[in-house]
């Protein structure tokens, strides 16, 4: 059967006769240029990184080599290499001072060996504040002439969307939100201060509070989406709270005082007599607060109401009150029709 995989020479572009720093150059381009922390939103450069690392494995250890070589992909299965990759690691003991090695697994199976590590240039590395580059990783490790210069990506963000009530968000309120890690290796809880006066799709961010990195040195950040429920009869316009107000023919005529809700309990609100539909009443100060401090007003709009059932003798009653003060409802309005006044 003809053999399916891609050459490891072709994978790493060397040729043949390539001598052994040749190969290391190669892979250790490629691998800095499809590593999955480097490709996060490309998919493909996992597989090939994957590739890259096998190609790598063989090539780099002068047995393998010469048994590919020989007997292609045959002379170096996965079988035979997991078995020599084991061995390696267990040979891998720490040296003299602070090194150790390290390897991590990616999410497609594949084991990365980063050669000896010093712990100290690691720390280094996750704090951002040494530069420190170890000759004796670079004889180890394809990457080490290069990695103590290269900072860690940072951990991602987490985008949560929550819905609050009308009340929540105009007053802010305390959510306390559990997240259980990808791995479910260990959960959080955390308490979260809404401010006041967030609206339909406004954003709170918690620093610190994301993803962590992949060495755990950092963590983006937990950015919450807010979406307000509708509320049974207060709308909103910026910081103010708007109400409709049904009133009868007769208090509208005469005036009263009304009884209204308002985000901080009911207060008696006074109608002025004579007022019309559409007329908005102002109650300082109870509406929604901004992030100056400042509070917004609850605007009561007024809808004049009549029954809903009116006796002749009614109606003829409001048609003389029309005449007699020579009444015309519409004659502010802008539009106007030929023969009329």
């Amino acid at each position: 059967m003809a053999d399916k995989k891609r050459d490891f020479y072709e994978i790493l572009g060397v040729s043949k006769s390539a001598a052994a720093d040749q190969i290391k150059s190669a892979y250790r381009k490629l691998a800095r240029k499809y590593h999955p922390d480097v490709n996060r939103s490309d998919k493909s450069a996992e597989s090939k990184f994957k590739e890259v690392q096998e190609a790598y494995d063989i090539l780099s250890d002068s047995k393998k080599r010469q048994a590919y070589d020989q007997f292609g992909h045959a002379g170096v299965s996965s079988a035979a290499a997991a078995e020599a990759a084991a061995a390696a690691a267990a040979a891998g003991s720490p040296r003299e001072g602070s090194g150790f090695r390290y390897s991590r697994r990616t999410p497609g199976g594949a084991t990365v060996d980063f050669g000896d590590v010093d712990i100290e240039d690691l720390f280094a590395s996750m704090g951002g504040s040494r530069r420190r580059k170890s000759r004796r990783n670079a004889a180890a490790s394809p990457f080490a002439a290069e990695t103590s210069d290269m900072p860690e990506a940072a951990g991602t963000d987490i985008v949560h969307q929550v819905t609050l009530s009308f009340e929540q968000a105009a007053r802010g309120t305390t959510l306390d939100l559990r997240f259980d890690a990808a791995n479910k290796a260990f959960s959080e809880t955390i308490s979260i201060k809404i401010p006041p006066g967030v609206d339909e799709g406004s954003k709170v961010r918690v620093r610190g509070k994301g993803q962590p990195s992949m060495m755990g040195s950092s963590r983006g950040d937990l950015v919450i989406i807010t979406h307000v429920a509708a509320h049974p009869y207060f709308t909103r316009s910026g910081q103010d709270v708007l109400l409709e107000l049904p009133l009868s023919a007769s208090e509208a005529a005469a005036g009263t005082t009304v009884r209204v809700p308002t985000l901080d309990g009911p207060v008696e609100l006074r109608v002025p007599p004579g007022i019309n539909s559409g007329k908005k009443l102002r109650i300082k100060e109870r509406g929604i607060a901004g992030r100056d401090g400042t509070r917004g007003d609850q605007l009561c709009r007024v809808l004049v109401v009549l029954p809903d059932s009116l006796t002749e003798s009614e109606k003829a009653a409001l048609a003389a009150m029309d005449q007699a003060h020579h009444f015309d409802a519409r004659h502010t309005v802008p539009w106007k029709f030929p023969g009329t006044h």
